[in-house]
């Protein structure tokens, strides 16, 4: 185990995508099982407080770590080792939503999200904001170490003509594929918490 965090580390350094993108793809087989997850109506803290919040009240300890625009690799790789550290020490979190801050991010937050997974090997899950990234960009992020889908998650979606064009919705079958294309087992969030695999 020792030596494949080591891998993982070692690419994170790496100016390769690919190969970032394919060790936190591994760990997040490695951390899950194999399984990817879907639901919509996830409670996401954006701050500690509002996370120990959460889970005082039962909640999953879900973190937005956002991305802003001029973030140095530096100061972002610091300040996810700094998450790292807290989680060592007892901090409950269940998964981060890596977030950017700008709409024009997309290699930045895959990059970002690449990095979430490699450093913050304690935390089980990372999570794509549907509704944020939209899911071209999400399905791209479940290639570089994310592993569930939240956000406007429905049966039954309009085509996006018209006032639906820029609808960023997904039906529960769409969200199922996209987990199965980046070589998870789709599994669903359902009422009361419980986890169940999807079958289309």
């Amino acid at each position: 185990m020792k030596a494949m965090i080591a891998g993982f580390a070692a690419a994170s350094q790496s100016p390769d995508l690919f190969s970032l993108g394919r060790a936190a793809q591994a760990a997040a087989q490695a951390a899950t099982g194999g399984r990817g997850f879907f639901g919509c109506n996830t409670f996401i803290a954006t701050s500690l407080p509002m996370l120990s919040e959460a889970t005082r009240l039962g909640r999953r300890g879900l973190l937005r770590l956002f991305l802003p625009a001029e973030e140095p690799v530096e100061q972002q790789e610091r300040r996810l080792a700094e998450m790292a550290e807290l989680v060592r020490e007892g901090l409950l979190l269940d998964g981060v939503v890596p977030t950017p801050e700008a709409d024009y991010l997309g290699l930045a937050t895959l990059l970002f999200f690449a990095r979430c997974r490699l450093t913050l090997a304690g935390v089980p899950h990372v999570l794509v904001d549907l509704d944020r990234l939209g899911p071209k960009l999400g399905q791209l992020a479940l290639a570089f170490g994310a592993d569930e889908l939240c956000g406007p998650i429905v049966e039954k979606r309009a085509l996006r003509l018209g006032d639906s064009a820029g609808s960023r919705a997904i039906t529960r079958a769409e969200a199922a594929q996209l987990l199965r294309g980046a070589g998870l087992h789709a599994w669903e969030h359902v009422a009361g918490g419980a986890l169940e695999e999807f079958a289309p």
